[in-house]
């Protein structure tokens, strides 16, 4: 729980900074499970909505369920007049409901806080007979056009963040893998799909970013800072802009509608 809850103190900043998704992502989305105001659909890890605009617009009833006070508050102002939305601040594990009612469960970069056997069956039993799971994500990629600026912030990364390797982009095999991953819990038809956007942000800006992701903002104060300071002394010393490359992902697989 701890970890579900955890941007919940960078709210604004996360709703500010992090990158919508991509329209054709939808596009496939509702191809492979059409939406209407019958269908009833829940969004696993809501957080402030980043993903539900194109779920509620088409009439459908949406029920979020995000632990966060912070990301639901913004969330449910954010779509106060949309009479199709329900918003529940719990945890996937907190939330009850009766088994085999939703047409769609969809889970949006947060599907990885879950731990993997609970999450696949417990939306496995949620769903109903030929009901699909959407699990989609965005993966942060280097700018690819400032070569000098990428040099200069991973060797940043490596002062005062070590990882272990180097930066992999999310590849079509890592989608495939989660599509069959599926495949393990009873689901069907299983598809993938990339998707590439970009969006440019400012040196005050990218701070604002990476005051959202967690592993950044655990650093030690010193190292944080470090960082901090030198990305965006680089940022500003190539031209004040960064373009973040990101790759999205959708994994679509379908329950049995025999049961």
């Amino acid at each position: 729980m701890q970890f579900e809850r955890t941007f919940d103190n960078a709210a604004k900043a996360y709703d500010e900074s992090r990158p919508l998704y991509a329209p054709a992502l939808y596009s496939d989305l509702f191809s492979y499970q059409p939406l209407d105001a019958g269908s009833r659909v829940l969004e696993i890890g809501l957080g402030t909505g980043k993903a539900a605009g194109p779920i509620l617009k088409t009439g459908c009833r949406l029920t979020g369920v995000e632990p966060g006070g912070q990301l639901a508050a913004l969330a449910e102002e954010k779509f106060r007049d949309y009479p199709n939305f329900e918003l529940q601040n719990k945890t996937l594990q907190e939330y009850q409901c009766e088994e085999g009612c939703f047409s769609l469960i969809y889970s949006a970069t947060a599907f990885h806080w879950i731990p993997e056997e609970y999450g696949y069956r417990r939306v496995y039993a949620l769903l109903s007979p030929g009901g699909t799971f959407a699990r989609f994500a965005y993966h942060a990629g280097q700018d690819r056009g400032r070569a000098a600026l990428t040099q200069e912030i991973e060797a940043l990364y490596s002062a005062h963040m070590p990882r272990s390797g180097e930066y992999r982009e999310f590849t079509k095999q890592d989608a495939e893998k989660l599509a069959r991953l599926a495949e393990g819990y009873g689901f069907i038809e299983t598809r993938w799909y990339l998707y590439s956007v970009t969006k440019d942000f400012t040196a005050g800006q990218y701070m604002q970013l990476l005051s959202t992701y967690p592993n950044h903002m655990s650093l030690p104060e010193e190292s944080r800072r470090a960082l901090f300071e030198g990305i965006y002394e680089a940022i500003e010393k190539h031209g004040g802009k960064i373009t973040v490359y990101y790759t999205m992902d959708l994994e679509l697989a379908r329950k049995s509608s025999v049961c």
